[in-house]
């Protein structure tokens, strides 16, 4: 099929006004055509404000499970339709529909279109950060957005059974001598025995909500893997610097056997033997392979320059990147569900392209809180189904301790208060890690225990 691309000339903007309407009158005629616009882009795909607009109502009536027609959509698509002849429109459009099979290649041709979009917005926006901008950080960011459209995971072109073969049976070797595979190991047991570590190129997530430990589980990893002299990047979009290091301080004391809570230590509370021992285990944590982004890394184009200069200062050493956490980076999508999705895409393709792990941590819905059981599930990622997809492995942290403190009876009330407490007593230092997706394994929950004053996770039965 011959490609139709027109330009707007004032903006030069490649789009196709007939593949558009193509499509919408494909649409109004046959609804179930609406989940396959969706996947490729949605309203994103139309060019034409006007057509997004027919789409997006479209959209909203099939997901009420109202018809989707000429008749039924004319009357809040009226202003839009002012101009181009009102619902005359909508019944040329799908007088004009094309047929099924003919859909798919119009599909296709509209998402090609729409990449070109963001390819000519990308250069756009390019040009124009380069006068207050270095080149190292224009050139990321057009990395970053480039990505989103094609992303950049393993080599180009095909790759035959041959070499794939061949390069699986050196990681299969390489396991069964015990020698270095190129994946690294969490150092919390129970978990390795669930998923067997992770692996360069795979994007890992660790969801929860608020204090359930996510960032505690992440800091474990980071800390084991720096300890093994491997090196690691940890993007720490929510807490500075600082405050991460005073966390993997406390983390040293407590396996010094003389823990110092973070918090106390930003207050200053503490007793003299307790400063001593935040004296020996000072140095040895100042002197871990890890390397911080601060806040100012929050754009996907600053991530991908900052981890890519990581990566050039410690070269194959690198071995983990942490992303603390995906929610808090921006991009220049204009919806918050697309956003989402490509952050999701360019941590997944920058995965490949450093060759190490990604561990991204992602806060979850709030709407889990109304469940009975509030353990979270893959339908609890928050803002779109991008990250289920794109993720190799999905880790949930989920503590029943938390919300037990929030349902304190009053003590008065003896016998609520006593079955309270003897709950309490149970659930006390409980981590579950639930793991709910796994590509390369099966799934699982560990069962550890864990103190959050101290960034402590171990193994103990319960």
């Amino acid at each position: 099929m011959t490609q139709i691309v027109q330009f707007r000339q004032e903006e030069q903007i490649p789009h196709s006004v007939p593949a558009e309407q193509q499509i919408l009158g494909a649409m109004l005629c046959r609804q179930d055509l609406i989940p396959s616009i969706m996947a490729r882009g949605g309203a994103d795909l139309f060019a034409d404000p006007v057509h997004a607009a027919i789409f997006e109502a479209a959209r909203a009536k099939d997901a009420r499970g109202e018809l989707a027609s000429p008749v039924t959509l004319a009357p809040q698509l009226a202003e839009h339709l002012s101009e181009l002849g009102g619902s005359r429109y909508l019944a040329r459009l799908a007088g004009a529909a094309a047929g099924r099979t003919a859909a798919k290649a119009y599909i296709d041709q509209l998402a090609d279109l729409r990449d070109k979009r963001r390819i000519v917005a990308a250069l756009s926006e390019a040009r124009a950060a380069m006068v207050e901008s270095s080149a190292a950080t224009v050139a990321a960011q057009l990395e970053a957005a480039l990505a989103v459209i094609q992303p950049a995971v393993g080599e180009n072109g095909p790759v035959s059974m041959m070499s794939a073969t061949m390069k699986a049976m050196e990681q299969i070797s390489a396991a069964y001598a015990g020698e270095d595979d190129g994946s690294v190991k969490s150092g919390i047991g129970a978990l390795d025995t669930l998923i067997s570590g992770f692996y360069p190129g795979e994007l890992t997530l660790i969801g929860g909500r608020p204090s359930m430990g996510k960032t505690a589980v992440a800091l474990q990893a980071a800390l084991h893997v720096a300890r093994a002299g491997h090196g690691v990047c940890i993007a720490s979009l929510e807490m500075n610097p600082e405050a991460m290091a005073v966390r993997a301080l406390s983390e040293a004391t407590a396996n010094a056997g003389n823990g110092v809570n973070y918090s106390s230590m930003r207050r200053g509370e503490m007793a003299e033997h307790q400063v001593d021992t935040l004296r020996k285990v000072a140095t040895p944590v100042a002197d871990l392979p890890i390397m911080f982004l601060s806040r100012q890394h929050s754009d996907l184009g600053a991530l991908y320059a900052g981890a890519k200069q990581a990566k050039r200062m410690m070269g194959d050493n690198l071995r983990l990147l942490v992303v603390d956490y995906a929610q808090l980076l921006r991009s220049k999508a204009s919806t918050r569900y697309e956003q989402i999705t490509e952050i999701s895409i360019a941590l997944k393709a920058l995965a490949g392209q450093l060759n190490v792990p990604v561990i991204a941590l992602s806060q979850l819905s709030r709407s889990l809180e109304s469940r009975e059981d509030k353990r979270p599930q893959l339908s609890d990622l928050r803002e779109s189904g991008q990250l289920e997809q794109d993720a190799d492995c999905i880790i949930f942290c989920y503590r029943d301790e938390y919300y037990l403190e929030r349902e304190r009876p009053d003590a008065d009330d003896i016998e609520d208060f006593t079955l309270w407490q003897q709950a309490m007593d149970k659930q006390r230092n409980r981590l579950e890690l639930i793991v709910a997706k796994q590509r390369q394994g099966s799934i699982g929950t560990a069962r550890l225990k864990f103190n959050p004053a101290l960034n402590t996770i171990w193994e103990d039965e319960w």
